[in-house]
């Protein structure tokens, strides 16, 4: 289950200070930042370490061979993280997972990008998480002064014209799947499970992180109004009644295309718009599902599509379909009961009908008498007669209230929600400004040595647990 994320950087100096020289963020396994290295046109310095001054400038001499030697974006940042499930590092164990890992990275690296491609690998496992990652810092022009094709390292699949010709790429996260499948249990000997993607329910790490802040979050406070919604309604009609009436939500309908048929014409599917005013008394719009550009997923997901929620409207209406002749299959006293009883309501009506009627009759024949007064009098009768027995307004007043309740009980559950997460973001700030005043940081003792300069070499040790520091 590993993931892989791609993020492009403009600092390249910055970028390898981040993976050399910065302190371990856990140390409850190692205390080295970074445990093995390992890369491709890369050299180390004179005493043969890795040193992040000495690689940035190899980088910058390597990007002044391009035709724009002046790049916005020095360094494409890529990070293989694996789970535990793949490999529970312990301190017995570190080293050797960590070589494994860093193995199956740069292999995977040597398949996929050309080999004038300059990049360092750096394994780290000071996680909270403590879970194995590789960081991997790929310069953005080759040592041949070409510029790397992105469309390599992109995360998602995506097709794009070349030569007039359209180019499929698999995309790096799904590459680097099937490279372990086939690889990872000749390594390790255990079993390799991909991770799917979840479209149903498209959540956004950015908001996890958010919430575990307690902050606000539109898209599932939307999510939240669509489901409800949704359980208190039986067809789709009433659900965008209920959706804006009760929910505050608005839904607009579009056209959206899905692909192209056999001739070449594009097909199109019924999309909804969501817009509402959150909590945060700002005006929000999310799509239902959509694919950018470079093939990534946006919107809330698929399950918030009108195609779904119909679909599950009818599946809802099977169930209790198959509920009912379950009940009466298994109790066919109560099933004869009901029966009963509804015959006994009709018998009733057909009584009450009779009598309306005869006393219709009795009166036409008065008309003589009374003129065209009896007429209005019968007529008047009879429909006061029909409205007694007219049930729809009481069933929709008594509906209608028991969504206005149901939607006042969400309310006061995300106001608790919010009270109880400001709560503990003050706890938390009282404990980190203690933790800040009794810390104490040691003052480190800088010891220089002189060296004779040697001949850069190129990567091929790795690095051990030693006072000297982090080498090649």
């Amino acid at each position: 289950m590993s993931i892989v994320k791609v993020i492009s950087s403009t600092n390249a100096g910055a970028n390898l200070n981040y993976l050399i020289n910065e302190k371990a963020h856990n140390t409850e396994l190692t205390s080295h930042r970074s445990l093995l290295f390992n890369g491709q046109n890369v050299y180390g310095d004179y005493a043969n370490k890795v040193n992040a001054r000495y690689l940035a400038d190899q980088y910058w001499a390597v990007r002044q061979r391009a035709k724009n030697p002046n790049k916005k974006v020095q360094v494409h940042h890529l990070i293989f993280s694996f789970s535990q499930q793949e490999f529970n590092p312990t301190k017995q164990n570190l080293l050797q997972q960590a070589r494994q890992a860093l193995k199956l990275v740069n292999d995977f690296l040597h398949q996929l990008l050309p080999s004038t491609a300059q990049y360092l690998e750096a394994v780290q496992c000071d996680s909270k998480g403590k879970n194995l990652h590789v960081h991997v810092s790929c310069n953005s022009v080759l040592t041949n002064g070409k510029v790397l094709d992105t469309n390599l390292i992109s995360v998602n699949s995506r097709t794009v014209t070349k030569n007039k010709k359209l180019v499929h790429y698999l995309g790096i996260r799904n590459n680097f799947d099937n490279y372990m499948t086939k690889n990872f249990k000749k390594l390790t000997g255990c079993e390799f499970k991909p991770v799917k993607e979840n479209q149903v329910n498209l959540v956004n790490s950015k908001a996890v992180k958010i919430d575990e802040r307690g902050g606000y979050i539109w898209k599932e406070d939307l999510k939240e109004r669509i489901l409800d919604a949704f359980n208190n309604t039986d067809n789709f009609e009433d659900f965008e009644t209920v959706l804006e009436a009760n929910n505050g939500v608005k839904v607009k309908h579009r056209q959206a295309s899905i692909g192209k048929d056999e001739h070449g014409k594009k097909i199109y599917r019924d999309a909804i718009t969501y817009t509402f005013i959150g909590d945060d008394f700002a005006s929000h719009s999310a799509r239902d599902f959509g694919y950018a550009k470079g093939g990534g997923k946006r919107g809330l997901g698929l399950s918030f599509t009108p195609q779904s929620i119909q679909h599950e409207f009818k599946q809802r209406q099977r169930k209790n379909q198959q509920s009912i002749q379950e009940q009466t299959e298994t109790n066919p006293d109560t099933s004869r009961q009901t029966n009963a009883e509804q015959l006994q309501q009709l018998r009733q009506q057909q009584l009450l009908q009779q009598q309306i009627n005869q006393r219709f009759l009795d009166e036409e024949s008065e008309d003589d008498k009374y003129g065209n007064q009896s007429r209005k009098s019968i007529r008047q009768y009879t429909s006061s007669k029909e409205q007694q027995f007219d049930t729809s307004t009481y069933d929709a007043e008594t509906k209608k209230r028991k969504l206005d309740n149901q939607r006042q009980r969400n309310q006061i559950r995300r106001q608790n929600r919010k009270e109880a997460n400001r709560n503990t973001d003050k706890s938390s700030k009282k404990q980190r400004s203690n933790i800040n005043q009794c810390a104490k940081q040691p003052k480190q003792s800088r010891h220089t040595a002189r060296h004779e300069p040697k001949q850069p070499q190129p990567i091929i040790k790795q690095h051990e647990h030693d006072i000297g520091g982090p080498r090649f």
